[in-house]
């Protein structure tokens, strides 16, 4: 005679409560999967498993998200160690926002040209001004030297992101360059396998390093007025 096996009930697998920190990592994981444009409110609650609307208990608005998923993104920022070498410290910051844009392409084109000005993405810029202006420059000159140094790394990121004008390191990009006809193109069309030599990270930071070099220091440091009336005053 068999045994009878009593059928186990089903385990319920307890849900995480929903929280602003659950909400932007799926977020972010979802701009990586689908792509810049794949974020929405939907979408996003379905990622969760929960209705869109309930992402508004912990976020006002879209505007408020994309702000908390820059804080996010730029969270390496805050745990770099500047050191207190002005030249380095610009160099580790412009390092660690092409290492943030590697780790998160996708994220990094939806936000790249959004002004990264709340309390908790201002932190480490406060923090590289502070060490600027301990080796003696003037805060509108350490401000401008900021303003340099994440202007290249965030220009070189975005192409990175999106696809540089020219990268002949891809096949199909290789293609395209040599199909451009050979006496108007020479370089592009007659060398792309030569160009395709060039690494990208060995170019950000010859970049880097030119740029830096190429900043006065203290006491030569001068800086111009601007009679700009479009100029802005915010520091990112």
């Amino acid at each position: 005679m068999g045994r009878a096996v009593a059928s186990a009930a089903p385990r319920r697998t307890a849900r995480r409560p929903l929280d602003r920190d659950l909400i932007l990592g799926a977020a972010i994981a979802l701009i990586e999967r689908d792509g810049p444009g794949g974020l929405t409110m939907r979408r996003l609650g379905a990622a969760l498993g929960v209705e869109g609307m309930a992402i508004y208990h912990h976020f006002a608005g879209r505007d408020e998200l994309l702000a908390a998923i820059g804080d996010r993104l730029l969270g390496p920022l805050n745990e770099l160690d500047l050191g207190d070498e002005w030249r380095e410290a610009c160099r580790r910051f412009a390092v660690t926002l092409r290492d943030i844009a590697l780790a998160r392409p996708a994220t990094i084109q939806l936000l790249g040209l959004a002004p990264f000005d709340t309390a908790a993405s201002l932190q480490p810029v406060e923090r590289l001004l502070e060490v600027l202006i301990a080796r003696g420059f003037a805060p509108p000159a350490a401000l401008a030297i900021y303003r340099v140094t994440v202007s290249f790394a965030r220009g070189y990121a975005l192409a990175e992101a999106a696809g540089f004008t020219v990268d002949a390191s891809r096949p199909a990009a290789r293609r395209r360059l040599a199909s451009l006809p050979l006496g108007e193109f020479p370089i592009l069309a007659g060398r792309a396998s030569e160009l395709a030599n060039l690494d990208t990270g060995a170019a950000y930071d010859l970049g880097v390093r030119a740029l830096l070099a190429g900043l006065a220091d203290p006491g030569a440091f001068e800086l111009g007025t601007s009679d700009n009336p479009a100029r802005t005053d915010r520091p990112r």
